[in-house]
C-alpha cells in the first residue's frame, strides 16, 4: 500500500469530508460524511456481532462497504440509475481502489457485502440500516431537519432488512419504541 500512498490519502480524505446523501436531501445541515457512517457501522458491528459470526470479518466488510463511494459518491436508493448500473459502477471502483491501495481480497469482500452471500455480509448489512435509522432518530431529537425523518427511514430499513440475528430483530424493536 505505500507504493501509491498519495491515492490512499485521497481516498480517505474524500470519504471524511463526504456528506451522506440521504441526508442532503432531507436537508440535514452539515450531515454525517461516510467515513462517520462508515465508522458507526464498524462499532455497531463490534459490539452486536454474535459470536457464531466470523466477527473479523464482519468488521473488515463494515469498514470497506462504502469505500467505492471515494469515486462514484453516495448513490441512494432514490437516484435515477439502475441497481445493475450502480453494481457495476461500484465493482469498478471497488477494482480500482484494490489495484492503487493493494488491500488483499478487497473485490471479493465487496462483492460478499453486495450480494448478500454470506451470514456475515447480511448482518453487515443489517447494521447498515441500523446505523441510518438510528442516525435518523438522532436528526430528530436534535431538531437537525425540520420534517421528522425517522418513520420514513425505520419504515425503509425495516422492509429491507434481513434481520436474520435476533439482535438486529431485538434493535429494530427496541428503536422503534423510542
Amino acid at each position: 500500500m505505500t507504493e501509491n500512498l498519495d491515492y490512499f490519502i485521497h481516498i480517505l480524505g474524500k470519504l471524511k469530508e463526504l456528506p451522506r446523501s440521504g441526508w442532503l436531501k432531507k436537508k440535514i445541515k452539515n450531515p454525517e460524511t461516510v467515513a462517520s457512517h462508515s465508522y458507526g457501522v464498524a462499532l455497531l458491528t463490534m459490539l452486536l456481532a454474535p459470536s457464531h459470526l466470523n466477527k473479523e470479518r464482519c468488521l473488515k466488510m463494515a469498514l470497506i462497504h462504502d469505500l467505492q463511494e471515494s469515486i462514484v459518491g453516495d448513490i441512494t436508493p432514490y437516484d435515477d440509475i439502475t441497481a445493475e448500473e450502480k453494481s457495476q459502477i461500484e465493482t469498478q471502483a471497488i477494482q480500482r481502489i484494490e489495484e492503487q491501495i493493494h488491500i488483499e481480497g478487497l473485490k471479493e469482500l465487496f462483492a460478499e457485502y453486495e450480494a448478500n452471500s454470506t451470514p456475515e455480509a447480511r448482518f453487515v448489512k443489517d447494521i447498515d440500516r441500523l446505523d441510518a435509522i438510528l442516525q435518523a432518530k438522532y436528526y430528530d431529537e436534535t431538531k437537525k431537519t425540520k420534517d421528522k425523518i425517522f418513520n420514513e427511514f425505520y419504515n425503509y430499513a425495516n422492509l429491507h432488512t434481513n434481520k436474520d440475528e435476533e439482535i438486529i430483530s431485538q434493535w429494530f424493536e427496541k428503536v422503534s419504541k423510542l
